[in-house]
């Protein structure tokens, strides 16, 4: 039971940066889908740092929600965002 929750979070966490960077891609907003991956690289990246590092968080902590939350919200939100452009290239195409 609790491998489906773990699972059932990881895709909750893909999925959801998922759609939104394929709407905000296939709408024209760049800018914005760029930050929230920033935001969301940034986030995976000081946690990876806070497991090596006497950084005031506790490493097991720091390293689960890198490899539970920001791992698969940093592939969703790239997949997003190439489906994104794809489909906003292939819209402008057909015009």
């Amino acid at each position: 039971m609790t491998q489906l929750i773990v699972f059932g979070g990881m895709l909750t966490c893909a999925m959801v940066p998922f759609a939104l960077l394929t709407w905000l891609m296939r709408s024209g907003q760049i800018g914005l889908s760029m930050t929230i991956m920033s935001v969301i690289g940034a986030t995976l990246v000081i946690f990876i740092y806070a497991s090596g590092r006497p950084f005031g968080i506790d490493p097991l902590f720091a390293m689960t929600v890198a490899m539970l939350a920001c791992v698969p919200a940093l592939l969703g939100s790239t997949a997003g965002a190439l489906l994104g452009w794809l489909l906003r290239r292939q819209d402008d195409r057909q015009v």
